[in-house]
């Protein structure tokens, strides 16, 4: 006896016995196979199915279904029969209202008639959707345009991204390779933050705005300003701002021989912004970052009794710059001015200042009147 080609359903012999049973079998197949519907995908027989009941049994299937994924299972006479697709067959899903075809290889929806699907429980597109990530997509190009107003909406378009509480995290990813290079959006608090990572497991925050305030911070997590650069700035490669800054003060008087040009020691500082004045020791500002250095400076004598005085700026161990060069004709108050721009190369250069009295005197100690200060005006 041999079978169908399409449907698998029993032929008779010649001169066979008991040919009703045989006559009778191909019909119940046929009638399990003509407009083929099931009732759910199952992967495990039902506790008490009804007789004509028919499943799609998934490709997990297990105890009285293993064996027989991608098959249809039918009740007949109380028992399971299998009946294996072939290329090409349909069949109607009734729980999902979705209807399949066999491609040879397994089961794949064709149509869906459910109304108006609102609700995914996962959903992929070119790849599978997983527990992790309930919707993906594996694709070249997306595109979102917006609903226009000739079409019945407003010509807009928005993105909505929510978090549920301050302390949660809203962000876009950016990954290499699939690691973290880049993260973009409200991570562990409402600051907006850009952050970004060279090996996926040490992040750095590039950007950040305070959302109560607007300020921004460039490499600053929690900016104080409205612009608050951590670190330094440069415009076409040449750094602008942040560079070493210092001001210092004579705190004590000192005496300038006749005819002498002596170092001036500034001992207390008012501020030096990256450590560079040595107040203590040589007296010379060596500045860590090349540029050109705004220098101002002012000398004031204590009780002079005539003569020159005067204000000089060393770079490097030789004069290169002199201040006012006062003559004055007998006792009285004298202040030695001195402004200069100075290239310092922020690795060897340095600066300091002298005095110079050709009858003798002193440098009086005087925050207002003997100052030393400089600040680096632009990038080298």
């Amino acid at each position: 006896m041999t079978d169908t080609t399409r449907l698998g359903l029993p032929l008779m012999d010649a001169a066979q016995a008991q040919k009703h049973v045989t006559h009778n079998d191909a019909l119940v197949r046929l009638d399990a196979l003509t407009h083929l519907s099931v009732i759910t995908r199952a992967s495990s027989p039902a506790s008490a199915p009804a007789e004509g009941a028919r499943y799609l049994v998934l490709k997990t299937a297990t105890g009285g279904f293993a064996g027989h994924g991608d098959e249809i299972a039918v009740v007949q006479d109380g028992a399971w029969v299998f009946v294996k697709p072939r290329t090409g067959w349909r069949v109607f899903v009734e729980d999902e209202f979705s209807l399949l075809a066999h491609d040879g290889a397994g089961w794949r929806e064709i149509a869906s008639g459910k109304v108006a699907p609102d609700q995914f429980a996962r959903l992929g597109v070119g790849t599978a959707s997983d527990a992790g990530n309930p919707l993906s997509a594996k694709l070249n190009n997306a595109l979102f345009a917006s609903l226009n107003a000739a079409e019945g909406g407003t010509g807009d378009l928005r993105f909505k991204l929510n978090k549920e509480a301050s302390g949660r995290s809203v962000s876009q990813l950016y990954q290499s390779n699939w690691s973290g290079r880049a993260e973009t959006g409200l991570m562990g608090d409402d600051f907006y933050r850009i952050k970004v990572s060279a090996d996926g497991a040490a992040w750095t925050t590039a950007l950040a705005v305070d959302p109560a305030t607007g300020n921004v911070g460039v490499g600053a997590s929690a900016p104080v300003s409205k612009l608050d650069v951590a670190g330094a700035i440069s415009v076409n490669g040449k750094q602008a701002v942040n560079g070493p800054a210092f001001s210092a003060y004579v705190s004590n008087a000192q005496v300038v021989g006749a005819g002498v040009f002596t170092k001036v020691m500034f001992r207390t500082k008012e501020f030096d912004t990256a450590n560079c004045f040595d107040s203590t020791g040589t007296g010379r500002f060596k500045p860590n970052v090349a540029g050109y250095y705004q220098v101002n400076a002012a000398l004031k004598q204590v009780a002079p009794s005539g003569g020159q005085w005067a204000a000089l700026l060393y770079k490097n161990g030789a004069a290169i710059k002199g201040g006012t060069d006062l003559s004055l004709p007998g006792a009285g108050n004298g202040q030695g001015v001195l402004s200069a721009l100075v290239y310092l190369n922020g690795a060897t250069d340095y600066i300091e200042l002298f005095a110079i009295s050709d009858v003798g005197s002193m440098v009086a100690a005087s925050m207002a009147g003997s100052f030393f200060q400089a600040v680096m005006a632009r990038g080298a």
